[in-house]
């Protein structure tokens, strides 16, 4: 049966979205390319596997200009592209919902795939349940958007907050404290037991043994979603409100609110990220929350958004005033391929880091990273804007296209 829902052509595909996936898609390598080093549970825990000056640096550069900004900028710009799909031109009497519950399933597919096969840092699973959940969001308000992200965006804040609160409470009792601390130094050894069997199983195990690692480690990160991905929702509704408003359709007509939006996210973003870079974050890791971790939430929260609008804002003004054109093309190809990218950063990682590749889990400090993701996104331009000279799509994006609209897609080009 001959399907009448088409994909978006490249003619007339908004080129800046793109240009700021494929920035997106670098920012999320470069702090991902540190956490597939390293057991997933460091995130959460107070290991620290490289020490020293040039790391310490090294890391505080991360913190401060790539942590909590670019997955901010990927799921702005996912709320951007929902509402660009939810208004396709349809043929009469046909709804575009069924064709978006699809995509977001195969999506959720995907997701599934990375956590078992590659990595269980992956993000998809859980954009393709918030995905589920933005169709309740399609007919909201303008200023009910606004009330409502917010409202995500505080979740973890309070939550973390409260945990906080009956903690230092709890500590006032001796009987509680007693139990509490006996709680926590449980939760911590789990930890420890587990992330060492990671820095040994990774390196040296079966494929079998590490797909059950990646299980055990995914199962040890869930209870932590209510303090990361209230703010994706957050964060797609946001990208929804910005696409209502057209900000990156007519960016010319929108000057003054990029020009706003870069200074106020430099007022706000730096201070709270410094802040969260060089005061409540280090040496505050820990699996009990405390003044420093709800600290660090309301910083990494709010600052993350501030400084990710920011890098909008100023990549949109330069492009608007003739610079950056040179970026803008080695860019755009990288972001119409973002799905494929971002598998194949997780491929390279795993080529690099498991015992069937390189086993080189946990012996690439962080400085070493940091030159590895330069070295793969190099990469990954060319091959990008290559792959595109030749096919309509990137491999893994005709895949999820296919399946979205249950017919093959076009895929290689006429290049004379």
């Amino acid at each position: 049966m001959k399907n009448h829902f088409t994909p978006t052509l490249p003619s007339n595909r908004i080129q800046l979205l793109d240009v700021l996936r494929g920035f997106a898609i670098f920012g999320i390598l470069m702090v991902n390319m540190q956490i597939m080093n390293a057991p997933l549970v460091s995130m959460i825990s107070e290991l620290k596997l490289w020490t020293g000056p040039v790391n310490d640096l090294s890391g505080g550069f991360i913190r401060l200009f790539f942590e909590s900004k670019f997955y901010v900028m990927f799921s702005l710009l996912f709320g951007y592209g929902f509402w660009l799909f939810m208004n396709k031109r349809l043929p009469e009497g046909r709804s575009i919902n069924g064709v978006y519950l699809r995509r977001v399933f195969f999506l959720l597919c995907f997701g599934i795939a990375h956590v078992v096969l590659l990595w269980p840092g992956d993000i998809l699973v859980f954009y393709a349940i918030i995905g589920f959940l933005l169709l309740l969001f399609r007919k909201t308000p303008n200023r009910k958007l606004i009330r409502w992200a917010l409202a995500f965006m505080l979740i973890p804040v309070v939550v973390t907050g409260i945990l906080a609160l009956f903690i230092w409470l709890a500590g006032l009792h001796p009987e509680a404290k007693t139990a509490m601390e006996a709680g926590f130094a449980e939760g911590s050894r789990q930890i420890t037991e587990l992330a060492d069997k990671a820095l040994r199983v990774y390196p040296e195990g079966s494929f079998g043994e590490i797909v059950k690692m990646h299980l055990e480690e995914y199962s040890m990160m869930m209870p932590g979603v209510v303090f990361f991905y209230p703010n994706v929702l957050a964060m797609f509704l946001l990208g929804l409100y910005g696409a209502r408003k057209g900000y990156l359709q007519d960016t010319v007509k929108h000057y003054l609110f990029f020009r706003k939006t870069l200074l106020w996210g430099l007022i706000i973003g730096l201070p709270l990220n410094l802040l969260n870079t060089l005061v409540f974050m280090p040496g505050q890791v820990s699996t009990q929350p405390s003044f420093f971790s709800f600290m660090t939430t309301i910083a990494s929260g709010f600052g993350g958004l501030a400084l990710s609008l920011a890098y909008v804002a100023g990549i949109v003004l330069l492009l608007n005033a003739g610079y950056l054109r040179t970026f803008a093309k080695w860019l755009a190809p990288v972001g119409r391929m973002a799905l494929t990218n971002y598998l194949t950063q997780s491929i390279l990682a795993n080529i690099l880091y498991m015992s069937f590749g390189f086993a080189l889990y946990g012996k690439v400090n962080i400085w070493s990273g940091i030159l590895i993701t330069l070295a793969i996104f190099i990469l990954q331009i060319p091959f990008s804007k290559f792959w595109l000279k030749y096919f309509h799509f990137g491999p893994f994006e005709w895949l999820w296209r296919s399946l979205t609209y249950l017919q093959w897609q076009p895929m290689r080009k006429h290049v004379e």
